[in-house]
């Protein structure tokens, strides 16, 4: 780490110098006993910690610090003194620390140790944001889900509307009808801006790299480099090569990756199409796999992946018919009477009718030659 010191005393500056290098690999860029030209030098050797007395013959070490930060609003600045009535002050700089002389060893590790800490958390709180929707609304950062607290379920599910049309204008009088459509004009305008005002302040608190703005009658939400699940998903689907032995890890990747359905939990009713749309290219992309599988031979791959889309979509026959021949093909003779009967139960109560002629016709020939 790169370090200048600032002391108009010399003896005092080469003891900081002397136990900064007996505590870790420091380079001091500059050791000054005087403040004429710091931020000049400051600007030339770029430290990334400065040692500032609190009194520099007649400087105010206080005063040169604000300067500084002027320029350098980033750089760590711990005030060394022997004055305890300028600690306040040091503070309303945002000092990392204050120390004071004679600097003790113990003491000095602390405020490496603190400015080690700080920039873990500045890192940490620098770290992409995830908002997932599948199943639920939910924020991950650093692999973490960040907690955050909506005043009314109305603010939530309004900010889910507009993230659900992200970086694009909605207009307010969409909101109206969408949210308070059998209220009158004026109340609904006003819970509106009440909401909005919610959703700004709880973005501010726990995600302020999420902003909402308002222009020409319209809000629209900015997510800047926040990954939103459903999108990426959508993006990595359409970004894959075409399907083959190759390339089929990675689809099966992506499949495994589909967590559940598009704010599924929330059970928003304006979702419902989207929600359908995903769904159904996690389904399309599942029977391509599961094609793929069965042409390479790979039966129990396939079986296990007919299974899962039976369990997620429990009203599509595809599955059902599926595991039936590669039960039959696995010698599963128990799964292949369990299957068809599944099927005409499924049938029978959602849509009132009975399995495919085609299907019947199999089955009872399979049972011909099985039972």
């Amino acid at each position: 780490m790169k370090v200048m010191l600032v002391d108009d005393e010399p003896l005092a500056l080469q003891f900081l110098e002397s136990q900064l290098h007996s505590i870790g690999d420091f380079i001091i860029v500059g050791a000054y006993d005087s403040a004429r030209g710091l931020t000049e030098k400051i600007i030339e050797q770029q430290p990334e910690l400065l040692f500032l007395d609190i009194k520099i013959g007649a400087v105010n070490g206080v005063e040169l610090a604000s300067t500084i930060q002027e320029v350098k609003p980033d750089l760590p600045i711990v005030f060394v003194t022997g004055f305890h009535e300028y600690a306040v002050q040091a503070f309303e700089v945002n000092a990392l620390d204050y120390i004071m002389k004679p600097i003790q060893r113990d003491r000095l590790i602390k405020t490496i140790q603190r400015l080690q800490q700080d920039e873990i958390t500045e890192s940490a709180s620098k770290a992409p944001i995830q908002i997932m929707c599948m199943p639920t609304l939910q924020f991950i950062q650093n692999n973490v889900s960040i907690p955050v607290q909506w005043r009314t379920s109305k603010a939530k599910e309004v900010f889910c509307y507009l993230l659900h049309h992200a970086g694009k204008p909605v207009r307010k009088d969409v909101l109206i009808e969408e949210f308070w459509g059998e209220t009158e004009l004026a109340k609904s305008t006003t819970q509106l801006y009440s909401t909005i005002y919610v959703i700004r302040k709880t973005l501010a608190a726990s995600l302020p790299s999420i902003s909402l703005s308002s222009k020409d009658q319209c809000y629209q939400l900015h997510v800047g480099d926040t990954k939103i699940d459903v999108e990426e998903w959508q993006k990595q689907l359409h970004q894959l090569l075409p399907l083959q032995q190759d390339t089929l890890p990675s689809y099966q990747a992506l499949l495994r990756q589909y967590n559940g359905d598009y704010f599924a939990t929330e059970g928003y009713g304006w979702a419902e199409t989207k929600q359908r749309y995903v769904q159904e290219l996690w389904y399309k992309t599942a029977a391509q796999v599961g094609k793929c599988l069965e042409e390479l031979q790979m039966m129990e791959e396939a079986l296990s992946l007919y299974f899962t889309m039976q369990a997620k979509f429990p009203y599509i026959t595809h599955s059902y018919h599926r595991i039936l021949h590669l039960c039959d093909a696995l010698g599963e003779s128990g799964e292949v009477v369990n299957q068809y009967e599944r099927l005409e139960i499924m049938l029978a109560e959602e849509y009132g009718v009975n399995p495919d002629s085609e299907v019947t016709e199999w089955y009872e020939s399979w049972r011909l030659q099985h039972m």
